[in-house]
């Protein structure tokens, strides 16, 4: 918008000067200057950039590429000797053909992700998505994640927790063990991280304000461990409430790496507590339920 703003005279007696005096040019008023005022800035962008939709393309792109390498990953391991025989039902369950499908998917995932963000917001991925690395504080989040995980194990006792979970499935040897805790402090929680506090977070709490935001990202975050904590009502309480801490500390920080690194040390916890208790991984049927 343009605000005419007239020059103030530098003479306020040159206002009262007679301009009809014989053989004198009459006194033009002063020109206005032309003052630009203050421009909104068209390229700045609410956050989040990204709509709800957008949030629906990443879980349906997820979907489909993850399908797609446990598929080819099956059929990989029908050509590798020593996995010729064994039951699709079986492979379905090995943790290094799964890990191995994921290790291979979650990067293309990641890539689609960046790109999206940054086709959205168009600026640097970090700061459209709010990773906002805390810094010196980075420790002390990786060990709230230690102490929540501690917490939730103390808590559990008084859960009823199925003796067994569909996810024991995968420890079938320290290999496993050992592919399974690397995959479970990296890869894994960098995704879910960017995907439930990064993506989907934001969209939730523009529509439905903070608590409601907090209450659904959390939901989500135990249905997507449903399938491997067999639905049992006690254990899902559990990851919603982990999920909920996640959250609530993304909301407090304004950070997507504090979320990481919380989830990171939960993890962390979670291995090193079995690591502890199956005396190295070597004896896994020692904490098997």
């Amino acid at each position: 918008m343009l605000n005419l703003i007239p020059e103030p005279n530098e003479n306020p007696l040159a206002a009262e000067a007679p301009n009809d005096l014989p053989g004198s040019a009459p006194i033009a008023p002063p020109e206005p200057t032309v003052v630009l005022a203050a421009q909104p800035s068209f390229l700045a962008r609410s956050f989040p950039a990204w709509s709800g939709w957008d949030v629906v393309a990443v879980t349906v792109i997820t979907a489909i590429v993850v399908f797609g390498f446990s598929i080819a990953a099956l059929f990989i391991a029908r050509t590798v000797p020593g996995y010729r025989h064994i039951p699709a039902s079986d492979l379905a369950t090995n943790a290094r053909v799964v890990i191995g499908t994921q290790v291979a998917a979650y990067p293309l995932v990641l890539l689609f992700i960046f790109v999206l963000v940054r086709s959205r917001a168009r600026e640097r991925f970090g700061k459209a998505i709010h990773w906002n690395w805390p810094g010196i504080s980075a420790p002390g989040f990786f060990a709230m994640g230690i102490i929540l995980a501690v917490v939730i194990d103390g808590l559990s006792r008084f859960l009823p927790i199925p003796k067994s979970l569909p996810m024991d499935k995968y420890f079938h040897d320290a290999a496993s063990a050992y592919l399974l805790a690397a995959f479970g402090m990296t890869l894994a929680p960098l995704l879910e991280e960017l995907f439930f506090r990064g993506l989907l977070y934001p969209v939730l709490r523009r529509v439905f304000g903070l608590t409601i935001a907090v209450v659904l990202t959390a939901a989500a975050f135990a249905g997507i461990h449903g399938t491997q904590l067999g639905y049992a009502w006690a254990p899902i309480l559990s990851i919603f409430v982990v999920g909920a801490v996640f959250t609530v500390a993304r909301a407090r920080t304004n950070s997507v790496a504090a979320s990481f690194l919380m989830h990171c040390g939960y993890n962390f916890s979670l291995f090193a507590l079995l690591w502890l208790a199956s005396d190295h991984y070597r004896h896994l049927e020692k904490v098997a339920n």
